[in-house]
């Protein structure tokens, strides 16, 4: 018994300490990157672990491959008890756990879970070997292989191990508790006590060896999100979805070259984006939502953190040495030696790919932290975005058109513009709404709309002037902090306190970001706006508006702000329309292409994203193309025109003010 106690102490310590020694490098390696806040909201991040990692929530989001997962990982949570039990029974072979050790019901659970596991590793085979789906591309299979083989010898050595014991006669349990056992336990029946003896020792050791093993192999194979998820789930932003992590400028730290400008190099990565890089399951869920790698560009979102995450286990240790020797490294810059320039560019920022992400992973965080490098840092960006960013310093708007013309859309309409305090409402028009001949269209009929249910409303007119999204999207933070900060000045003046926005990116700004810089507002969408007026019957759309329309769903209302029900509520109260689904849409709604400041970028590489969609749309048979955001009625416009057909792309308050016969609908 002693022998085997030392025999046992020695088989844990090795391992520990090639595990202890590895996870002190790779905590090392986080410790590298910027501080970022992440210490609040316990009671959510207690409410996310619950969900998504013991409850699986996000990878149930598909069925057969979340079930594949689930059993494996709820089948090893329940077999940590039956390697408690193996251990204990090196030194005392009729160790059972205290007090639950002899329940039937204890040994019915580890067989049915045991079972599962290889139940889950044989759907996994069958995914990755029959099914061959393009999220796989570029993931590391033969790693996966090598660990779904030893998972599979773990649970086959349990069974072996049980099942001699069975035939020995010291099972903890009572007869008829273990049924996949007995099965396995029929092979060793006809045997001599010796054999059965010797098997059982021999299986038990396998299968801590083998449990040992995977412990050690774990932290230097892909599999390292097994110990890393649930901590990068517990560390993810409780932020709105809709908010990028804050870079504050200031001055000061600037001159003194204290101020980050984004990620040009792997320390000047935040501590989360280098935990993310440890979570990747490299599962291509991502990859297979992204826009930009749906229509061939080169972004894929895993293999962006694949690569930062092989550079960071590359050169990372070198880094540290050159540290611990008071040296200064000479690192290697981000882009381009990790990742290519169209990889950094591609992104819409749409978010598909986090909330596909099972771990959190912060996909646009990351890439907006190298574009910011790369704008603030070098002065390096798309030629053709230079202009848009020219025009924001310069004009206050992308389109570059004076100030004093934004309130030109509302000619004839007697639209007040803010003069000393604010009304009920502010409606915050946007660039696109006030400067876009086609985008005006929609301001003109939510002012109009407003106007017949006797909202209290008013614009700022040229004291507007752009959110500044499509900057801090492209990179340039300090000109997003320079407007935001203006914006939240000239608003808490004359005292907004509730706005309307009818364009998703400013809507997001408004009621998600801007809070950063001191300005609290209600912030609603047009839509919402409208289905509340509709539902107290201030708006009574009565007149047929014969169609069948396909929704779209913007990415920063849908996916980033979770509005989906508002733009169909009014829909359906309005006679005539029938509606209909795209086959992504909702929660896997596909991105119109203007995101993250693509609307100012020229799409040179493989498909237009406006014309993936369009085409998509055509599939559904739909005569109109029912938005929510300007941005997307440019774009689906845009495609429409360009596949030739004669799809009509409408806002949402478009389509309404059709239905009320009051005054002429605006365009016509």
């Amino acid at each position: 018994m002693v022998a085997r106690t030392v025999l046992l102490v020695l088989a844990l310590a090795i391992p520990a300490g090639f595990f202890a020694r590895r996870a002190r490098l790779l905590t090392a390696l986080v410790r590298l990157g910027r501080p970022v806040d992440r210490t609040g909201d316990v009671a959510r991040r207690v409410a996310r672990e619950t969900q998504e990692v013991l409850g699986q929530r996000k990878l149930l989001q598909r069925t057969v491959p979340g079930l594949m997962h689930a059993f494996i990982f709820w089948g090893f949570l329940v077999l940590l008890t039956t390697i408690a039990e193996a251990l204990g029974q090196v030194v005392e072979p009729d160790f059972a756990l205290p007090w639950i050790g002899h329940a039937g019901w204890l040994g019915l659970v580890q067989d049915v879970f045991a079972g599962l596991v290889l139940v889950g590793v044989a759907i996994a085979v069958w995914i990755r070997v029959v099914q061959r789906p393009d999220r796989f591309i570029g993931s590391h299979q033969l790693d996966a292989f090598r660990i779904l083989g030893l998972i599979t010898w773990i649970i086959l050595t349990l069974f072996l191990l049980r099942g001699a014991r069975m035939a020995i006669g010291i099972d903890s349990f009572p007869a008829g508790w273990t049924p996949i056992s007995q099965v396995f336990s029929a092979l060793f029946t006809r045997m001599g006590d010796d054999w059965q003896r010797f098997l059982s020792w021999t299986f038990l050791w396998a299968h801590l060896l083998l449990v040992l093993g995977f412990l050690v192999y774990l932290p230097y194979s892909k599999h390292l999100h097994i110990v890393t998820s649930a901590i990068n789930v517990w560390f993810a932003s409780t932020r709105p979805r809709g908010a990028l992590e804050p870079l504050r400028i200031e001055m000061e730290k600037l001159e003194s070259s204290e101020q980050s400008l984004g990620a040009d190099t792997l320390s000047s990565l935040t501590r989360k984006e280098l935990l993310d890089l440890y979570a990747c399951t490299e599962c291509g869920r991502c990859q297979s939502v992204c826009p930009a790698w749906n229509t061939g560009k080169p972004l894929s979102p895993k293999l962006l953190i694949m690569d930062l995450r092989d550079h960071l286990l590359d050169e990372g240790p070198n880094v540290l040495q050159l540290l611990a020797a008071g040296e200064t490294p000479d690192e290697v810059a981000l882009v381009p030696g990790v990742v290519d320039d169209d990889v950094v560019w591609s992104c819409t920022t749409c978010g598909a790919c986090v909330q596909e992400c099972p771990v959190d992973i912060e996909h646009i965080d990351t890439i907006v932290d190298l574009r910011r490098a790369l704008v603030m840092g070098e002065s390096r960006f798309p030629a053709e975005a230079g202009a848009m960013l020219r025009n924001l310093e310069g004009r206050s708007n992308p389109w570059g058109v004076a100030q004093s013309q934004r309130a030109d859309w509302a000619d004839g309409l007697d639209v007040p513009i803010v003069n000393g305090s604010a009304p009920e409402y502010l409606y915050w028009v946007g660039c696109a709404g006030s400067f876009d001949e086609r985008a005006r269209n929609i301001s003109r009929a939510v002012a109009e709309l407003l106007q017949l249910a006797g909202v209290s409303f008013a614009i700022l007119g040229p004291r507007e002037l752009c959110t500044g999204d499509p900057a801090r999207r492209m990179g340039n933070e300090f000109l997003f902090q320079t407007l935001a900060e203006q914006n939240v000045e000239t608003m808490n003046e004359v005292g907004v306190t509730k706005v309307i926005a009818n364009c998703p990116h400013c809507f997001n700004t408004l009621r998600n970001e801007y809070p950063q810089y001191g300005g609290i507002y209600e912030v609603i969408h047009h839509t919402q706006l409208l289905g509340r007026l509709v539902s107290e019957g201030r708006l009574r759309p009565t007149e047929q508006v014969e169609t069948l329309l396909a929704y779209h769903d913007p990415c920063y209302l849908g996916r980033h702000n979770q509005v989906y029900d508002a733009p169909r509520d009014v829909l359906a109260s309005v006679p005539g329309v029938t509606t209909l689904e795209m086959p992504r849409h909702r929660e896997r709604g596909m991105c119109c292409g203007a995101g993250g400041a693509r609307m100012w970028m020229e799409e040179a590489i493989g498909k237009r994203i406006n014309a993936e969609r369009m085409d998509e749309a055509a599939s559904t048979g739909a005569d109109t193309v029912g938005v929510a955001c300007p941005y997307c009625l440019i774009m689906l416009d845009d495609g429409a025109k360009g596949r030739g057909d004669t799809t009509e792309v409408l806002d949402i308050a478009q389509v309404l003010r059709r239905s009320l016969p009051d005054q002429p609908a605006p365009g016509e």
